[in-house]
């Protein structure tokens, strides 16, 4: 293959990892109104406030999309409005509109940052970043926040949440409150915390001071480690449902209503999925296109040596995590594929578009290769976990792939 036909079949294929959302500046006024969902969340909240037990250490989990980075941000905001209504903070104060742009004093932010870019690497070195990137989308997944950081070339990058944040944490609780009622830490992804970051942070989410509240924001609840599960109060977000979903995406993107159903159907409770899958029906790429075209790779590698290597090189250049969503979108596309050929029933999310586009591959998934499949690629996502070399790791998952394709 010639080297610019190599280039731009690399490019290609790496630009499909990029998929992201629109702007939802409607999400961004940080109010308890503009969280999709979660109504019985968000009555416990404020019943709580209300009748003065706020708990000075919670842990916000759901699954991704759910909402537990914008439900923390509202909360927050709502514990120093100056002005707090009974359902909602008023978002007319000073208080709301500082924290509705990120900018409270008293409103303390902590999440993963990459290696790389600046010497030992703190949140407050990428708060600019930080901040247009949640008011872009406050459902964002860890790998749109890693994008964001980078420009999308986060290579070998992973988020993390290293110790000289719990230093930093630390000097901030010894210091007063500049305005608000509470000194509220927010905490995202706190499954990114390393043991020495968590176990810095166990006192201080014990004992804190006194109108202190820290507020962690995970989708992963089942990493944190047992010491900071003891230490929280448990607040569970839901996964969303369809119609909310959909709600969503009429009320605020302006999305007729039957594709955002269809969006909502497909997303699988995930508001930041459904936005991307919106994203990519405006032109973008996808990911059933990538995976089928690897597929296609895979199924006879001797004779298309030359564009697996191209394909290898587009996927290895993106990050850590764009390679890990990838992968996370074949194992679900591998599932629906198993389920079209056992049930093709209302549990299939594939739409009729994406029927006719899997037609070819679906005879090539069956009981008999659906586990070794979708252990092949889990495996892949537990090694990039690990920093395993991405072309080696992607080369030996389509000589594996290549053998699962071909068993009887």
């Amino acid at each position: 293959m010639p080297a610019k036909s190599h280039q731009m079949y690399s490019e290609k294929i790496n630009s499909t990892l990029r998929l992201k959302p629109q702007g939802c500046d409607y999400l961004c006024q940080m109010q308890f109104r503009s969280v999709v969902g979660q109504e019985d969340v968000k009555n416990r909240l404020l019943q709580s406030s209300s009748e003065g037990r706020v708990s000075h250490a919670l842990l916000f989990f759901g699954p991704p999309g759910s909402g537990v980075l914008p439900m923390s941000i509202a909360f927050a905001q709502y514990l120093n409005c100056e002005q707090p209504g009974e359902h909602d903070s008023c978002g007319q104060c000073g208080a709301c509109r500082r924290a509705s742009k990120l900018e409270h004093p008293d409103i303390h932010f902590v999440y993963p940052v990459v290696t790389g870019i600046v010497k030992h690497p703190r949140s407050i070195d990428f708060v600019a970043d930080w901040r247009k990137a949640v008011i872009d989308n406050p459902y964002m997944s860890l790998n749109d926040w890693i994008d964001s950081l980078t420009g999308g070339d986060a290579k070998s990058r992973q988020g993390n949440i290293p110790v000289e944040e719990a230093q930093d944490i630390i000097h901030k609780l010894n210091l007063k409150a500049f305005e608000g009622r509470f000194k509220v830490f927010i905490v995202w992804m706190p499954e990114k915390m390393g043991p020495a970051t968590a176990n810095k942070l166990l006192k201080s989410l014990e004992e804190p001071p006194a109108d202190t509240v820290f507020i962690l924001a995970s989708e992963a609840r089942d990493q944190l480690m047992a010491t900071i599960l003891s230490r929280t109060q448990l607040v569970k977000l839901n996964r969303l449902s369809e119609s909310e979903i959909a709600g969503a995406l009429m009320d605020h993107q302006g999305i007729a209503q039957a594709e955002a159903f269809e969006l909502a159907r497909l997303s699988d409770g995930n508001y930041n999925q459904a936005a991307a899958l919106a994203e990519s029906e405006r032109g973008g790429g996808s990911y059933e296109d990538a995976f089928l075209d690897w597929m296609r790779l895979c199924f006879n590698p001797l004779k298309s040596t030359e564009k697996l290597l191209a394909w290898v090189d587009g996927v290895a250049s993106g990050s850590r995590e764009q390679q890990k969503q990838f992968l996370s979108a074949c194992i679900n596309l591998v599932r629906e594929c198993l389920l079209v050929n056992l049930a093709d029933g209302p549990l299939v999310r594939l739409n009729p578009a994406q029927r006719v586009s899997v037609q070819k591959f679906l005879p090539f998934v069956s009981l008999q290769n659906a586990e070794p499949f979708i252990s092949t690629l889990s495996e892949g996502i537990f090694h990039l976990e690990r920093n395993a070399h991405a072309k080696i790791l992607f080369l030996d998952l389509s000589m594996k792939i290549s053998a699962v394709l071909q068993r009887k």
